[in-house]
């Protein structure tokens, strides 16, 4: 309605023949009065501007705050009005002037041209942004990638490392095992021959012993008998023993000396071993080998 008043006012303006112009055709006065005409038409002319100006930036502004309802949001301009709204704009629009009309399409365009360059400044910006987003999660992705491999690498040297330690712990085993298998070898081939030689000293203590034996039944037999004074009997001298001593060579062996385990003197000769001079020491010497003797064992045989 205020805007039907506004328009009616406008036209009846328009339409109202301006006395400022009459006055004008009268020229007969004075120079003072013609003078004082224009002075008087100008502040005539002033206030029916004055009106007709305001009503029609006033009809501008309503016509603006009739399309413009909602703010816009950057992107585009949101224009909800019904068809009697632009039907009342347009036939608004023919009524005003045509200065008006070419001012109201100016600041139409300045405002498409403000509303299109925002949206092209917040489509940048907003572009930007998740540029900016998505170098910050590469560069996160990028900062875990490396500190995963760090990890990873550091695992593999201390992996290599282990690995470097264990191959050696296995070598040093192997060489103890061998050396502990050399030296059970060693150990099992001089129990073999001290085993051999037990066997051997058995053998010869048992022949002795035996030999004894036929010795002691021979005397008995020579004891219980008769003797005839003219028979003459052949003595059998006693066998030497099978495994005589080196030194004295009358009684048996019983002591093996070492380290070379030679089974050659007795228990009697075992003090008088020759001696030979070893790195300025004098040492026992064995009377087989002639090697030094660092110590002996004296065996017992059964019968």
């Amino acid at each position: 309605m205020e805007y039907q008043r506004m328009k009616a006012a406008a036209v009846a303006q328009q339409q109202q023949p301006p006395p400022l112009f009459l006055e004008f055709s009268h020229g007969d006065g004075d120079g003072s009065n013609s003078r004082k005409r224009p002075r008087e038409a100008e502040a005539a002319m002033a206030p029916q501007m004055l009106s007709l100006q305001p009503q029609a930036q006033g009809h501008k502004v309503v016509s603006l705050a009739q399309l413009q309802k909602r703010p816009a949001t950057g992107l585009r301009l949101d224009f909800d009005e019904g068809s009697e709204h632009v039907s009342t704009t347009s036939s608004a629009s023919s009524l005003l002037p045509d200065e008006l009309v070419t001012q109201f399409d100016q600041y139409k365009n300045e405002m498409a041209h403000l509303f299109q360059d925002h949206t092209e400044r917040l489509r940048r910006a907003l572009g930007e942004v998740r540029r900016r987003h998505y170098r910050s999660l590469l560069g996160a992705a990028e900062a875990a990638a490396a500190r995963r491999i760090r990890e990873k690498e550091a695992e593999a040297s201390k992996a290599a490392r282990r690995g470097a330690e264990l191959e050696e712990r296995i070598a040093r085993l192997r060489a103890e095992a061998a050396a502990w298998q050399a030296k059970a070898l060693a150990d099992q081939s001089t129990a073999a021959a001290l085993h051999a030689q037990l066997q051997q000293a058995a053998a010869a203590a048992q022949a002795r012993g035996k030999a004894e034996e036929d010795n002691n039944a021979a005397a008995d037999d020579a004891e219980s008998g008769f003797v005839d004074p003219d028979r003459v009997e052949e003595v059998i001298p006693t066998p030497p023993p099978s495994r005589p001593c080196r030194t004295c060579g009358l009684r048996p062996s019983s002591v093996v000396l070492l380290p070379c385990r030679h089974l050659c003197v007795c228990d009697a000769c075992e003090p008088t071993v020759p001696t030979a001079i070893t790195g300025g020491a004098a040492a026992a010497a064995c009377p087989m080998c002639r090697g030094a003797v660092t110590g002996t064992v004296q065996v017992f045989f059964l019968s």
